[in-house]
């Protein structure tokens, strides 16, 4: 990953969190998002948000985002959590629920 990239991210993370006064991870995702469709780009992966796929139990989950092959195959798949969140009580509450494999998916604290 590109040092301009990841200035870019840090850049817009501190001006999220200046100019909103929080780290709510619905406001500062956008940055590592945004961060992800850079990367992306010089990857040939389309960055796809709240993308949708089903357990196998076949009910409906949607992840934060994903990165997608043109073929529409997964290359990764990001979970944004708040940094208030127990990161591993959230990875394990998630994969109970049907999410994808731990090896496939990023897990993202808000900073």
């Amino acid at each position: 990953m590109s040092q301009l990239l990841i200035q870019q991210y840090l850049n817009q993370l501190a001006m999220l969190k200046k100019v909103s006064g929080t780290t709510r991870e619905s406001v500062v995702r956008e940055a590592f998002k945004d961060l992800l469709k850079g990367w992306a780009r010089g990857q040939d992966l389309v960055f796809v948000p709240e993308y949708e796929f089903e357990t196998k139990t076949k009910e409906r989950r949607y992840v934060d985002g994903a990165l997608l092959y043109e073929l529409r195959m997964p290359f990764g798949y990001w979970e944004a959590k708040d940094e208030k969140d127990d990161l591993d009580a959230e990875i394990e509450h998630k994969f109970k629920r049907g999410y994808r494999p731990a090896d496939a998916t990023s897990w993202r604290s808000a900073t």
